[in-house]
């Protein structure tokens, strides 16, 4: 098969026995450009091959949520209201966080199963034993077995909290691409383009979640919200964002590090330093778009919590507890019970520590303390880490 936008397009709609794309059809621009970042990577054959079956099942899902809303109009009418959403950038303290949040019994988070098949719509009544959950915890299984050290990198489970990677990937505008695919081309495009219509396929797919699955209060998490901060406020108008903050040079090489195990098991001729080269360029535009938005828009500064990663890490619970107190949230006692329990049961490096020497990934300390001027004039009183 010939890969192109035209060719998956097709080829999605012969799969589906489905040709409306909808009126709002931005997603083909991230579409066209990953399509070509893929093929200048030169793929290998694998690569191509599963590159080529993702972007297909993604666009079904597009043409059955498009039918969805047509045949439901209802769907459309629901309201996402008062979302939570954490806009730091990974390896914060966003994750840790994001699941103690999500324990609130009036929260309600995206799992990884249901953002990753969001169709047919979950239901409440299987919730907790749908066959998505079992397949997805199989895959997961399947990347530990090949790659053991991804435990003591991050959480992964078919029912944890997700990021928000998978509602984005629907439009074609996902760091997830990175991490499989390398692209570079894709990567860039990702850091310096405004993203027209990101917001439109995310709203929509909370509003498929919501539909007939469990209700509550969005609870969501994503780093790269930070480069289309100000669309993000413009489509949830009444959202709390909590932005976490750590110095770039602990974050960027550490994600770099986990980019670059995941993506070499796709493609062995992965190379260190020029993921760190991609991760630094995208990672450091996040922190310089978010912190420009909010400098130019005092009303959308003002809808944000900082937080520094050392005082979640020393004190997680009484982060949560402020959390809800500058939002105005109740902090029920069952909530503090859940919290209680999920930290005795899940200890700080459960699994074994996550090593990586920064070096190899092109990173000098030095340099990286020089870059994001703008970022850390605003928030370098948060950087620092915990003393020990």
């Amino acid at each position: 098969m010939e890969l192109s936008e035209t060719t998956l397009l097709r080829e999605a709609e012969q799969r589906s026995g489905l040709s409306d794309w909808g009126s709002d059809q931005t997603f083909r621009i991230g579409l066209r450009v990953l399509v070509e970042a893929l093929l200048e990577t030169e793929p290998l054959p694998k690569v191509f091959e599963r590159f080529t079956a993702h972007m297909i099942d993604l666009l079904v899902t597009r043409l059955r949520l498009v039918d969805d809303a047509r045949r439901h109009p209802e769907i459309m009418a629901i309201k996402i209201e008062r979302p939570i959403i954490l806009i730091g950038l990974s390896r914060t303290g966003t994750t840790i966080l994001h699941n103690l949040m999500a324990l609130d019994p009036a929260a309600r988070a995206p799992l990884e199963w249901e953002t990753a098949h969001p169709w047919p719509a979950p239901e409440v009544a299987t919730f907790d034993t749908d066959p998505r959950i079992s397949q997805m915890q199989a895959q997961i299984e399947g990347l530990f077995a090949a790659l053991p050290i991804l435990k003591k990198m991050h959480p992964f489970g078919a029912t944890l909290p997700a990021d928000c990677l998978n509602l984005m990937a629907l439009h074609f505008a996902s760091a997830r691409f990175f991490t499989f695919y390398g692209v570079p081309r894709f990567v860039k495009w990702l850091a310096e383009t405004p993203i027209d219509g990101l917001y439109n396929t995310h709203k929509r797919v909370l509003q498929q979640l919501q539909w007939k699955g469990p209700h509550g209060r969005w609870t969501l998490k994503e780093p790269m919200h930070q480069l289309n901060l100000d669309q993000l406020a413009a489509t949830y108008p009444d959202a709390c964002f909590v932005q976490t903050h750590r110095d770039p040079v602990r974050t960027i090489p550490s994600g770099s590090n986990v980019i670059w195990t995941i993506f070499q098991m796709q493609d062995p001729r992965a190379k260190r330093k020029e993921i760190g080269h991609l991760a630094a360029h995208l990672f450091g535009a996040c922190l310089e778009r978010s912190t420009a938005s909010r400098a130019h828009d005092p009303q959308l500064d003002a809808r944000v919590l900082d937080i520094a990663y050392r005082d979640t890490v020393l004190d997680p619970v009484g982060q949560v507890r402020r959390i809800h107190q500058h939002f105005n949230l109740p902090f029920s006692a069952e909530h503090v019970r859940r919290i209680e329990q999920y930290i005795a049961e899940n200890p700080k490096s459960k699994h074994g520590s996550h090593h990586y020497n920064a070096e190899d990934y092109g990173f000098n300390s030095v340099d990286i303390m020089q870059q994001f001027q703008q970022y850390r004039a605003r928030f370098g009183h948060l950087l620092s880490d915990p003393e020990h």
